[in-house]
Parts: C-alpha cells; sequence; structure tokens
C-alpha cells in the first residue's frame, strides 16, 4: 500500500489550481472556533437564524421520537422525558443534567413536550429559573435552569444585500 502526505495533496491540488492550498486546509483542519463553519452559506447568501418556530419535520420528528430542546436548553429527550442527550456548555448540562436522567416534571407540571416547550415560552417574559424535577436512579433533585431566551430552532433566511448563489447550486439542471 502506498500512502500519500499532506505535501502531495498539498502539490497537486496545485497542478489542478494554482491556490494556497495548504493555508486553505491548515486553516480548516486546524481551527476549532466557536459554533459551525458558516463562511460558505453566508457567501452564497443566506444566513442562519434561530427562532421558536418548529419546522413539519421538526414537529414530525418530536410525534415520533421526543422533545427536541437542543438549541435552548441542550436537551434531546424521549416521549417519557428520559434525557437521550446533554449538550455540552447550554444550560442543562451547565446545571449537571445528562443522559439517562429523567424529566418527571417541568415548573411543578408533569413533563410533556408540551409543558416543556410553555415553560420555554413563559420564560421568556419571568425572571424565574425554569424548574426541571430529575429522577436519577431512584433519587430526585429539582434542578434550576436560569434560562430566558425561549424555544430555538435552526433556519437559513436569505440575506438579500448578497446574490443567491446557493439557490442556483441546488436547482435541478
Amino acid at each position: 500500500m502506498k500512502t500519500y502526505t499532506f505535501d502531495d495533496v498539498v502539490n497537486t491540488l496545485n497542478q489542478v489550481a494554482s491556490y494556497d492550498w495548504r493555508g486553505f486546509w491548515t486553516e480548516r483542519l486546524t481551527n476549532h472556533g466557536p459554533g459551525a463553519p458558516l463562511t460558505g452559506i453566508e457567501a452564497s447568501g443566506w444566513k442562519l437564524v434561530y427562532d421558536e418556530k418548529r419546522s413539519d419535520l421538526e414537529m414530525a420528528e418530536e410525534e415520533r421520537d421526543g422533545t427536541n430542546a437542543a438549541y435552548s436548553l441542550g436537551l434531546l429527550l424521549n416521549k417519557d422525558g428520559v434525557i437521550r442527550d446533554a449538550i455540552v456548555g447550554m444550560p442543562a448540562a451547565k446545571a449537571g443534567i445528562g443522559p439517562g436522567m429523567m424529566v418527571t416534571a417541568v415548573n411543578e407540571r408533569k413533563f410533556s413536550s408540551h409543558a416543556l416547550r410553555d415553560a420555554l415560552t413563559e420564560g421568556r417574559t419571568s425572571s424565574a429559573p425554569m424548574e426541571l424535577l430529575i429522577e436519577n436512579t431512584d433519587q430526585f433533585h429539582t434542578y434550576k435552569l436560569d434560562y430566558h431566551d425561549g424555544e430555538k430552532y435552526p433556519h437559513l433566511v436569505r440575506d438579500e444585500s448578497k446574490p443567491d448563489v446557493l439557490s442556483e447550486i441546488i436547482t435541478p439542471k
């Protein structure tokens, strides 16, 4: 087996099209900045925004899989409130909530996706922290999350100040 090196890749790409391929790939392979790499999307005339509107896909997934509060609290939950994932750096994980635990109540209401979404909406106009009653093995603990930004779901929206290159790319030929 004959392997190749980074230099081999850079040299081959420069034979195809002259460019600073070393700098291009070094930046992309070593940069671990915050958030997603959105430069391409933004340069193509679109931007990523977060708002409280769930897409049809997100509503169907919730019906099938459970609640997605990944972009607000940082939680993915099964229908019965069992936490599938707690995203590092988000409010729930910062509070000590993790996968395998089960949300049994939200602000003193029995857990449901509706109860959680209602609490997220109410939190926008309240200074009180959201309270999650969590079962972990045979113990219960109330976690208070000081989160007040409501529901968040990602969407691409047009940036009218730039040409719409993305639509050209995805249009069937």
